[in-house]
């Protein structure tokens, strides 16, 4: 419990210091927006799903087919998109129950961005790719999975996301479930 609640408070501090690091002016932002948009139309998730990087920290469970033990931990992932909808992400993640399980992943992401009247973005997502998990050894591994982003335009489009990864490996470790919930900073 220590843990979790750890991050949840560096996370939050975190991106406090980064919003005020931005110098976030709202105005300026809207400003930039088309000038056809109102108060009455919907919102263009283009502006935060736009190209580019973002930093994701995240909080995770494990859980490994056929073995009674799973464990929590978290992670770090780097991402860049080259338009709104494809882009990869490069992340590393720990657990920690006995042998600590580290998993360090290479995925290609496909997004649907979907427009909202709210002041968020909203784009569900695929995900796949190899990766490596080691628990004690290292194999190589395959996984697939999808999730949520939402970003919030008021923030920055710093934003909140949330995905589930099932991960193939060889013989010697078990193919294993991962949940992800966390933060995710674009620069």
């Amino acid at each position: 419990m220590k843990k979790i609640s750890a991050f949840l408070i560096t996370t939050l501090l975190l991106s406090t210091v980064v919003q005020a690091g931005w110098k976030w002016d709202k105005d300026k932002y809207h400003d930039a927006k088309n000038p056809s948009y109102t108060n009455e139309t919907v919102t263009a998730p283009s502006y935060c799903f736009d190209a580019g990087w973002d930093l994701s920290l995240y909080g995770s469970g494990y859980w490994p087919e056929n073995v009674p033990n799973n464990g929590v931990g978290g992670g770090v992932a780097l991402g860049y998109f080259f338009n709104e909808n494809l882009g990869f992400d490069l992340s590393y993640t720990a657990h920690g129950s006995g042998v600590s399980q580290q998993i360090g992943m290479a995925n290609l992401v496909y997004r649907f961005p979907i427009e909202s009247k709210w002041c968020s973005s909203f784009a569900p997502y695929i995900h796949g790719g190899p990766g490596v998990l080691s628990q004690g050894a290292s194999e190589f591994s395959w996984d697939i999975g999808g999730g949520v982003d939402v970003r919030f335009e008021s923030w920055g489009c710093v934003g909140v996301f949330a995905d589930y990864t099932y991960g193939f490996t060889d013989d010697n470790l078990q193919d294993f479930s991962m949940v992800r919930l966390g933060m995710k900073f674009p620069f």
